[in-house]
């Protein structure tokens, strides 16, 4: 026998050693190595395209985030909508003005303010008021009214949780409650609203309305600010017996100044006047109130000044 590799003695190569690849057996191997390659492929291109779509989500996301943050700093005003505007004023009532579901009990203890309150209307039963407040932890004035003189009325409150417990409570079938800030001008505005212990409306220049505050604790939310007149419009009431402003700070001294007083007619109005105004400011004010024939009578131990509006007082 030739050793192996030498040619035969025909002149032939001889046959190859070792096993060899047919033409069926290539195409298996090949189909059998796609088997094993597919899953990887399929699982470079899901995770390619996942990473894609996660990086693009990312860069929406961002965006979204900036355009939210960007609103809820910025303060939009309709400076085109007069107070007594229809569609401003039906959809206070349609949207805004909730009534009370009296799923709790309304702590109706008097007050001093409402006790005197009482002695000057007095004892009128059915009376009609109006109340703001933005100071956190502010006791309402007129609970015990509703409870044992059976006014009714419309509570304004700046606070979230404050407006859910009012909503929640017992007061009159035909009382509403507001959430939502009085502006100080005659503009309604959509503020950046931010709780703190003492909540305030403050001027911002010529600008729009801001509640301000230092605590950041609590989550900052989009508030509603609208001119007491459309509020009394909206609620179909142009006389009060009673209004009762309680704010922080001066803005109280601002919204009067957008009232309309040829219009609305009130009768008992108290307002929180800050002792840390000037001697001229507080000058000022009463002279401006005496002006709208307010004459002041008294001031509560909680530091609320009452007026007492007078027919016969001289201008």
């Amino acid at each position: 026998m030739a050793p192996a590799g030498t040619p035969s003695s025909n002149g032939g190569l001889p046959p190859p050693v070792g096993p060899t690849l047919t033409g069926t057996s290539f195409a298996n191997y090949k189909r059998t190595w796609w088997r094993r390659v597919a899953p990887c492929l399929a699982f470079l291109a899901a995770f390619s395209t996942a990473m894609v779509l996660l990086l693009v989500w990312s860069e929406a996301a961002a965006l979204r985030r900036q355009a939210f943050d960007a609103n809820m700093t910025r303060d939009y005003v309709l400076d085109s909508v007069s107070m007594d505007n229809p569609q401003l004023v039906a959809y206070i009532r349609q949207v805004h003005l909730k009534p009370t579901t009296h799923q709790d009990p309304l702590n109706a203890n008097q007050t001093s303010e409402e006790k005197y309150v009482a002695s000057l209307s007095q004892g009128k039963r059915e009376g009609i008021y109006a109340e703001y407040i933005s100071r956190i932890g502010a006791i309402s004035s007129t609970a015990w009214l509703e409870s044992n003189l059976n006014w009714r009325g419309v509570l304004i409150l700046t606070e979230p949780k404050s407006f859910f417990e009012a909503q929640r409570s017992t007061r009159h079938p035909r009382s509403r409650v507001l959430h939502a800030c009085l502006s100080t001008d005659t503009d309604t505005k959509e503020i950046k609203y931010h709780q703190e212990s003492e909540v305030q409306v403050t001027k911002l220049g010529d600008g729009p309305n801001s509640l301000v505050s230092s605590d950041d604790g609590f989550p900052t939310t989009r508030l509603k600010c609208f001119p007491l007149y459309s509020v009394l419009l909206a609620y179909n009431a142009t006389i009060l017996d009673y209004l009762s402003l309680d704010s922080p700070d001066a803005p109280d001294g601002q919204v009067l100044d957008t009232i309309p007083w040829d219009i609305i007619k009130i009768s008992i109005l108290s307002i929180r006047w800050s002792p840390h105004h000037s001697e001229a400011e507080t000058k000022s004010f009463l002279d401006k109130m005496t002006s709208r024939r307010y004459k002041l009578v008294h001031t509560t131990d909680t530091g609320k000044s009452i007026f007492l509006y007078d027919t016969l007082l001289k201008i």
